[in-house]
């Protein structure tokens, strides 16, 4: 009891002031309409001002696991647009894409994964995302963005994980297609621009132009994936080719969600062709 005393006596004048100025806000805020007017706007503002900052902070948290939401259902639309498209391929040739009971018409499958590391100054670049042998993750598949863009192949995996050769890699290659005429090509990087890739073995016949779109043309991804746009276009000097640069579709360095693309059929095409070869 005599230490609450000697407490009291320490704080009661601090108490005293605040119970003052708490009068004289409550007499001056109650003394006309105007100044309740003011300040039930200033609360009003101040109130806002902190619901929007803990809002912020509750989104900006929440926006891993949106994005990620939102990417398997990217990857679930993009399965369900390729199933459609070969659907309608097969009513024009009957019997070009077998149908089995209730099994999807699209032999593609899409992963949604994360960029956990990545680079793009070295002539071997390589990213690694988070999605492996345990996620059903393969070597050979091909890797694209949520816009259709192409990124590259899965080289390796863990279980957990797996490594992407991407197109900014002087060993990368895949086949391209000029999507006006259909006409094929080579795609490799040569390691000069993080902007550009090269194209060569495009026929004499083609008639390259500036802005023309080129889709990759690989077994491992369907019709369609973007490869870029000719930026240029030249002849060989035996004048049986033309070569040309091609400006990539995807943003190479802000790649963050992707999906991986799985053709279900591809080991036996491979299968087969080795038994060719």
């Amino acid at each position: 009891m005599y230490r609450l005393l000697e407490f009291i006596k320490l704080i009661y004048v601090f108490v005293i002031f605040v119970v003052l100025e708490v009068a004289a806000l409550w007499s001056y805020a109650t003394s006309s309409p105007y100044t309740e007017a003011k300040i039930l706007a200033r609360t009003t503002a101040v109130g806002a001002s902190i619901s929007g900052a803990v809002t912020y902070t509750q989104n900006f948290f929440a926006l891993p696991d949106e994005n990620r939401a939102l990417m398997e259902r990217v990857a679930a639309l993009s399965a369900e647009v390729q199933s459609l498209t070969m659907q309608q391929e097969g009513e024009v040739v009957e019997g070009m894409f077998a149908q089995d009971g209730d099994d999807s018409a699209s032999h593609f499958r899409y992963h949604p994964a994360k960029v956990v590391s990545m680079t793009t100054n070295r002539q071997r670049n390589y990213l690694v995302l988070d999605r492996g042998a345990m996620d059903g993750i393969s070597k050979d598949m091909g890797v694209v963005t949520a816009e259709n863009a192409l990124v590259g192949y899965v080289v390796s995996c863990s279980d957990h994980y797996s490594v992407v050769q991407p197109m900014l890699n002087v060993e990368f290659s895949t086949g391209g297609r000029l999507v006006d005429n259909g006409h094929v090509c080579v795609v490799w990087w040569s390691g000069d621009s993080m902007y550009e890739v090269d194209a060569k073995d495009l026929s004499v016949y083609s008639e390259p132009q500036e802005g023309m779109r080129v889709e990759v043309r690989s077994e491992r991804l369907p019709d369609g994936v973007l490869l870029g746009t000719v930026k240029s276009y030249e002849l060989n000097s035996a004048k049986s080719a033309y070569s040309a640069k091609i400006t990539i579709a995807a943003d190479m360095s802000r790649l963050d969600n992707l999906l991986i693309v799985e053709n279900t059929h591809y080991h036996e095409i491979e299968s087969l062709v080795q038994q060719a070869q």
